[in-house]
């Protein structure tokens, strides 16, 4: 390994208790597409969470990951919390339509982020928001906790994402079925894991109204997810012969097929397993993704692996890691 450099060093997540098949979803009018053709683009169960909010799946998140790694409250500089905005954080999906009229007064200003670090005892700890990154939220908490990391000497950020969808939104986003989930990132000046090498972001300002230019969105989507995934590589110093494991947000596997392919990527090297057992939990994806492959002992120390998402909004992202 070559000089100190920022690390993932920590990652853990909270899934809501309750699932759904995508059979059972589409009768109950959550899917706009038929359920056999989501089957055969991969998804299988969605996680919806009942009585959980976004914010007790956030701080379960980010509990367990100081507790497994036995994380110093004391030693965290900084917390970056992206995700389900103000009071709609502390709402189960029944709530969430009442909830947000709190946004007309003073309750607009019960920060999620704010209250993580009250409940965890991060009292050295400040506070950063991010918003309108979509599916890519962890991807831009994590670049600004390097970019902190390097520039102001913070030795611990800990990046905190939790999406859900209340009772009424549905449960599909163009043929993607999605679950509620939040995800915890530790990001470290050093480490000796997970190396950060590289990352890239490329935002389309034209596809601001995604839901109106679906077509658009599509027909941009592929050669722009080629290059970002080659800028990434090459940024790092690899060639794509040098990529051991590309780890997916989790949108149809069919799709991902036609992107691996197209950027001269063996679909061997894809990890994909959790498409099917949790459908697309929205900024969490790669991230739990990567846990899930370390920990099943499919992705190993010192490989080097590429994480890929795309927001709607739009945005392009890639990260680089030595694992």
């Amino acid at each position: 390994m070559t000089a100190a450099a920022p690390c993932i060093t920590a990652i853990s997540y909270a899934l809501p208790g309750a699932s759904s098949s995508v059979r059972e979803l589409a009768a109950a009018g959550a899917l706009e597409s038929a359920p056999e053709l989501l089957e055969r683009f991969g998804f299988g169960r969605v996680c919806v969470a009942v009585t959980e909010t976004p914010y007790d799946l956030a701080l379960s998140a980010a509990r367990a990951l100081l507790e497994e790694h036995e994380i110093d409250p004391d030693s965290v500089d900084a917390v970056i919390y992206g995700g389900a905005p103000s009071t709609l954080a502390f709402a189960t999906r029944d709530e969430a339509p009442t909830r947000a009229r709190g946004l007309c007064g003073v309750a607009r200003f019960h920060y999620p982020g704010t209250r993580l670090q009250y409940d965890l005892g991060l009292e050295r700890a400040s506070v950063l928001g991010v918003d309108q990154m979509a599916c890519t939220t962890l991807f831009a908490a994590i670049r600004l906790a390097r970019a902190l990391c390097l520039a102001e000497g913070l030795e611990r950020v800990l990046c905190v994402s939790s999406e859900f969808y209340p009772a009424d939104a549905g449960r599909e986003a163009i043929t993607n079925c999605t679950s509620d989930a939040a995800c915890a990132v530790l990001v470290s000046r050093s480490g000796d894991r997970n190396r950060i090498v590289a990352s890239t972001t490329v935002t389309k300002g034209f596809f601001w109204r995604g839901d109106t230019m679906r077509d658009e969105v599509l027909a941009s989507y592929f050669p722009t997810a080629v290059h970002v995934l080659r800028r990434t590589i090459a940024q790092a110093g690899w060639t794509p012969a040098d990529v051991d494991w590309v780890v997916p947000h989790n949108v149809s596997a069919k799709s991902w097929e036609i992107l691996m392919e197209l950027a001269a990527l063996p679909i061997a090297r894809l990890y994909g397993d959790n498409i099917a057992r949790i459908g697309h939990t929205l900024a969490g994806d790669n991230f739990i993704n990567l846990r899930d492959g370390r920990d099943s002992g499919v992705i190993t120390e010192g490989q080097k692996v590429v994480l890929f998402s795309y927001g709607y909004g739009a945005h392009w992202t890639g990260l680089a890691l030595e694992v």
